[in-house]
């Protein structure tokens, strides 16, 4: 399978494989939606967002609904793709579909991402381990309009993209898909800057310097600041907010008890991948490059800090995943007698594993090869609704 990745050709037909991997392993559920009579009363905060993007909804604090006031890449799109009426609102499940296809060019970009500095063998197994975690399967088990999968597609356009534009404009989509993606700019920016120092960083001076203005790592510096200043705009011209406290779901006052009964989650949302992590934090160690040993695990916290001051810990930790791969491209990089073996372990790891998808408690994701029962329900339901809905309209 490795001859794959000598052509352009062979990393899409690889892509698809990838993508045909994961949806079979991964049941969609958000085709659930299609079994009810309404959605568009169900998820009425959404109907309401893509039809006021600027209006605060009308919800409880402690509702996902609630949280949504600034992410507003997907509503636009909803918007644009849905100009009249949404009907039962069923319809909307085309937004889902375009998030899982976008899975086919999400593993493109990372295959051809890597390719710049890994060979294929490594490139494959890297792979794989990604197709077999949370980060892959959030590209179809979405249920509740978290389109996670396209905030993940726009950071790795981030970090692919080396025209400044193309990394601007990716990481604004990112950042307006969902407020994680803004703590993962720390790590794309840190993946910038490797490059532009040959992936090797020992002195602050390389950090922030009067030539860095000028170089692509300081687009996402500018990225950021961009959404942030938007932000503050926006919140003080249409009176939009994120609710914070424990009552709200979101507090770091919740992070001592999540560690004490979910500590697990931290393992769960990548798996085998941590053995890489691990590998190249050893490599630093022993290479005596503290500064980006420090970066990388402060950046690796900040993302846990923030995953477990939340409940839906699996969702948000998975935006860590640019930290990986930069420890993939590390330990590739530094070759050692056993590094093919332990890209070889984890894709082993990730793939023996079954995914396990971490709100308030483990749950293991299903397969949609073992899951005929439910698909076959699914139907029965939407047909019905269809008829339903068609018969009431034409009572009218």
């Amino acid at each position: 399978m490795a001859n794959l990745l000598t052509s352009s050709r062979g990393i899409l037909l690889l892509s698809v494989i990838l993508f045909a991997f994961v949806l079979l392993t991964t049941f969609p559920k958000y085709l659930e939606i299609l079994a009810d009579p309404s959605p568009y009363n169900t998820y009425s905060y959404f109907f309401h967002k893509v039809s006021e993007p600027l209006k605060a909804v009308p919800i409880a604090p402690d509702t996902h609904g609630s949280k949504i006031a600034f992410r507003l890449t997907v509503p636009l799109l909803a918007k644009l793709l849905y100009p009249g009426d949404f009907g039962s609102g069923r319809r909307i499940v085309i937004l889902y579909l375009i998030q899982s296809f976008l899975l086919i060019p999400f593993f493109y970009i990372l295959i051809k991402l890597l390719k710049r500095f890994t060979n294929s063998s490594t490139l494959l197994y890297f792979s794989i381990a990604c197709s077999s975690v949370y980060l892959s399967k959030a590209f179809f088990w979405d249920y509740d309009f978290w389109f996670d999968g396209f905030a993940y597609f726009f950071l790795l356009l981030g970090m692919y993209f080396r025209n400044k534009a193309g990394i601007f404009i990716a990481l604004q989509l990112a950042c307006w898909t969902d407020e994680r993606a803004v703590i993962a700019l720390s790590s794309i920016y840190l993946f910038h800057l490797l490059q532009e120092n040959s992936f090797s960083i020992s002195s602050l001076r390389q950090l922030l310097n009067r030539e860095s203005l000028k170089q692509r790592s300081f687009v996402v510096v500018l990225a950021g600041l961009a959404y942030g200043i938007v932000r503050m705009l926006l919140a003080y011209q249409f009176d939009l907010h994120t609710p914070f406290g424990e009552n709200s779901g979101v507090a770091l006052s919740l992070i001592p008890y999540q560690f004490k009964h979910r500590l697990i989650g931290i393992f769960l949302a990548f798996e085998g991948l941590w053995l890489l992590l691990l590998s190249a934090a050893l490599l630093m160690y022993n290479q005596r490059k503290s500064l980006l040993l420090v970066l990388l695990s402060g950046i690796l916290m900040l993302h846990i800090i923030v995953a477990y001051s939340v409940f839906d810990i699996t969702r948000s930790l998975s935006y860590a995943f640019p930290v990986f791969i930069i420890s993939g491209i590390y330990v590739s990089l530094n070759r050692t007698k056993v590094h093919q073996r332990i890209f070889l372990i984890t894709a082993a790891l990730c793939l023996l594993m079954p995914t396990q998808f971490l709100i308030y408690f483990p749950r293991q994701i299903p397969w949609t090869i073992l899951s005929y029962t439910e698909i076959k329900n699914i139907y029965v339901s939407s047909t019905e609704n269809e008829e339903g809905y068609i018969s009431n309209n034409y009572k009218k």
